[in-house]
């Protein structure tokens, strides 16, 4: 964990480093209700792009949040590094990201890494990643997984889309394997004559051929920087890939 915080701590001051690179982004906040386990959670949510050259460029986001079971509250967050090659329709490129949450003394954590890349169609943007990851604390003691993320979103306005991902991919805890399911619908809005935008969004997460599943439902409203919600996204990408544990947990 203390090697993760370290990776993570230097991508945050790299990027740190460059203010004045600083494009496009949004810092703001989510309500997630979770009726399967039965908590809720509110975070602070933010993400920015940076670009270093013309076709080169880097995309940090995040959450700090508290998980709230009806009898105690939890500090949870999650952090994601990109590095990208922009080559104006597209972007291709790398990540790697972590997360946890101070579950009922447990501490259950993940970090992930894969390839991930994305087309503008105009009014339709397509992407997709690929990830790897390990977990301490999540279904079972450890265990290694794999996600396969399909993404699409669509801009009926500069300023007005709806988009969604469907993913796939398998859990191994060492002593046997299994398929897991995740997918989500989302919208956002922004005020015409304000940066403020409205998201909502639900997520659905399963264990394939077992009877482990989470739905959440997300509300939330941010502060934008850079131009249009389409100009925010083209800059570097509008979804970044969740770990097991966020799927787990139901966090978008």
């Amino acid at each position: 964990m203390i090697k993760n915080l370290t990776t993570l701590s230097a991508i945050a001051l790299a990027f740190a480093a460059a203010p004045a690179m600083a494009q496009t982004g949004h810092v703001g906040a989510t309500y997630t209700s979770n009726d399967d386990f039965e908590y809720d959670t509110i975070a602070i949510e933010g993400t920015t792009t940076f670009a270093f050259s013309e076709n080169i460029g880097a995309q940090i986001d995040g959450n700090l949040g508290s998980v709230d079971d009806g009898s105690d509250s939890q500090l949870a967050y999650r952090v994601n590094g990109h590095l990208f090659y922009n080559g104006g329709a597209y972007q291709i490129g790398g990540v790697f990201g972590y997360s946890t949450v101070d579950y009922s003394g447990i501490a259950p954590e993940a970090t992930h890494w894969g390839l991930e890349g994305q087309y503008d169609f105009g009014r339709f943007t397509l992407g997709a990643s690929t990830i790897w990851g390990d977990a301490d604390g999540i279904i079972s003691p450890q265990l290694d997984y794999e996600n396969v993320e399909l993404r699409g979103a669509y801009y009926f306005t500069d300023n007005f889309v709806i988009g969604g991902r469907y993913a796939f991919g398998s859990i191994d805890n060492g002593g046997g394997s299994a398929d897991t399911t995740d997918y989500t619908l989302d919208a956002e809005y922004q005020f015409s004559s304000t940066p403020i935008s409205l998201t909502a969004g639900w997520q659905h997460w399963e264990l394939n051929d077992l009877p482990v599943e989470s739905d959440s439902f997300t509300i939330g409203a941010r502060w934008n920087f850079g131009g249009s919600l389409k100009e925010r996204d083209g800059a570097g990408f509008r979804y970044t890939p969740r770990s097991i544990l966020e799927q787990f947990f139901g966090t978008p």
